[in-house]
């Protein structure tokens, strides 16, 4: 059991965003060119102009995480619309014995940025899953408002937005929703343990536990009717450990932005105990939404561990992160097989183990180089990040954590 002790050094963190990365938020303009040349017209008439191409511009889009202060608080950081990074909290150290002050679960922005939604906490005094109460943040002024009687994982996604005022957040079985300024409600029970949720459109997609902690599947939920869809997917199975698995998590999965496509890890059990995490082999797949048509993807990669995924903005691509043993970042091409030396199959360095979460053009994405469970001072780890096809990352944020991308609407 790890317990947050009083030696630790009181260590300030340095921010450091390297141009690269910030190239990588920055917003496009419009306009036609200056140096368009004129073409004469037939017979010598009056001259054309080329027609220029304009830029797209890219919807509102924020990049967000969270930093340990000199006090070792956790205190969220963002970058708006590829503006200059700048802290969005300051959050008070807590004077308890335990302490649930010290890391955020991802930062989600609202469609119009205007506030965030992200849950403060810890596992000090536990050798469990880092956890801790949601808080509704003015993106503008940094206020945090307590969600009542909300408590989530900080590792896996269990929050989110359903519209500007309001959010959704899972419990053990249930899915609750939060109107800001008013009051919780629970508006569906999911049958098991949920791990980790997204929504798209109106359907809720979720990893539940099936078999105490062993067998998981992904299920649906429809949030317009509150009941559930058909289409349950076997994730796997792990084996059993006689030991504390700490913050353990669930087969990664994800949905494209449209909801009509999912991509998913299926495990198997290790033998032996001596993986904490009880996975001895993995495989990926890309399926309909109700995992009909489901082929294999990224057949050339490993994994005995838990990993996050995040589908690419345009639906082509999909980023793995903690895929142990090193190397444990990839991207695959959702449409091919993946075997050794197919081009749409890439592997990167350094290692890094938080949702990969992609820029809104899919040309690059982010994630932090370590579990949440490892991220305290002096050794904080960075949030990283990688260009598709570039082998090697470099540094976004210098001990950061917990990235996510927000695309706004």
């Amino acid at each position: 059991m790890r317990s947050r002790g009083r030696w630790r050094p009181i260590v300030g963190c340095a921010l450091m965003i390297g141009a690269l990365a910030l190239a990588g938020c920055g917003s496009s303009t419009t306009g036609g060119s200056p140096g368009s040349s004129p073409t004469a017209g037939s017979g010598g008439g009056t001259p054309t102009f080329a027609a220029a191409t304009p830029t797209p511009v890219p919807p509102p889009h924020a990049l967000a995480w969270f930093k340990m202060d000199s006090h070792n608080v956790g205190q969220i950081w963002a970058s708006v619309n590829g503006g200059a990074p700048h802290q969005i909290t300051h959050m008070s150290a807590s004077s308890a014995d335990c302490k649930y002050d010290e890391h955020w679960s991802p930062p989600v922005f609202s469609p119009d940025l205007t506030k965030i939604v992200a849950a403060w906490g810890s596992a000090d005094c536990t050798d469990g899953p880092e956890h801790g109460p949601i808080y509704i943040i003015n993106a503008s002024s940094g206020a945090a408002t307590l969600v009542p009687s909300s408590s989530i994982r900080l590792s896996l996604r269990e929050t989110g937005w359903l519209d500007n005022s309001s959010i959704w957040w899972v419990n053990g079985p249930h899915l609750n929703k939060y109107v800001v300024g008013g009051g919780n409600s629970v508006i569906g029970t999911l049958g098991g343990n949920v791990e980790d949720a997204v929504v798209r459109g109106s359907t809720l997609f979720f990893v539940e536990d099936v078999s105490s902690g062993l067998g998981f599947q992904l299920a649906r939920f429809d949030l317009a009717s509150h009941s559930m869809l058909g289409g349950t997917i076997n994730l796997g199975t792990i084996a059993s450990c006689q030991c504390s698995r700490g913050d353990l998590s669930s087969p990664g999965f994800d949905v494209s932005a449209d909801g009509s496509h999912i991509v998913y890890q299926t495990v198997t059990p290790a033998s032996g105990s001596s993986n904490e995490e009880g996975v001895g082999s993995s495989r990926f797949f890309y399926a309909n939404a109700d995992g009909s048509g489901a082929s294999r993807i990224a057949s050339a990669a490993t994994a005995t561990s838990m990993t996050r995924m995040q589908i690419s903005p345009n639906g082509h691509l999909v980023a793995v992160a903690r895929a142990e043993p090193a190397p444990s970042v990839f991207t695959a091409s959702v449409t091919s097989p993946g075997g050794s030396g197919d081009p749409n199959l890439h592997f990167y360095t350094p290692d890094a183990h938080s949702y990969p979460v992609w820029k809104t053009d899919s040309s690059t994405f982010w994630a932090s180089t370590k579990d949440l469970s490892n991220v305290y001072p002096p050794a904080t780890g960075n949030v990283e990040h990688f260009t598709v096809g570039s082998t090697s990352g470099s540094v976004g944020v210098a001990g950061g954590a917990n990235p996510w991308y927000t695309i706004g609407g």
